[in-house]
């Protein structure tokens, strides 16, 4: 099984992948703003990506933005999003280069994984499995984020 190659509250690595319709997502763009929910999946799925749609408002809410790392082509990820109308943004990793930097993996071996980080970039919670239905709900995932709001000083939580 992967495992992940960066320690708790250790800062997440920088990287931009290509998005979307010609868009980069550039994590540096949240320092700062934004906590960050990024998953890594090696074979995303409709149901996980949908069911990810539906809980990205949540998420927002608690001030967080959200991805799905995948080694598809940019093609299939936006032929994707023309059938679905996601508002997240799926991001195009082929050769799994962010992957690298994140995980330790076999090759073709199957991924799923989750950091998530305050606004400063320090990894707060990660987890990884072998399938993404193994993953923690986003039930729990929003009330991680709430965690992270109580502790950050400059949002009005924390000592």
């Amino acid at each position: 099984m992967a495992t992940s190659r960066l320690d708790d509250r250790s800062l997440m690595p920088l990287f931009h992948l290509a998005c979307r319709e010609g868009q980069i997502f550039d994590i540096l763009e949240f320092k700062r703003k934004k906590n960050l929910v990024i998953f890594f999946v090696s074979l995303p799925d409709a149901a996980f990506l949908l069911k990810a749609e539906d809980a990205y408002a949540r998420l927002k809410e608690q001030n967080a933005e959200m991805s799905v790392v995948c080694p598809l082509p940019l093609t299939e990820i936006e032929s994707f999003y023309r059938k679905n109308r996601l508002s997240y943004c799926i991001l195009s990793d082929e050769k799994r280069e962010v992957f690298a930097k994140f995980l330790s993996f076999e090759k073709g071996e199957e991924i799923a994984a989750l950091f998530i980080t305050d606004r400063f970039g320090e990894i707060f919670f990660q987890y990884t499995a072998k399938e993404v239905s193994d993953m923690p709900s986003f039930d729990d995932i929003v009330k991680s984020l709430v965690f992270i709001e109580s502790q950050c000083p400059e949002c009005g939580g924390g000592l």
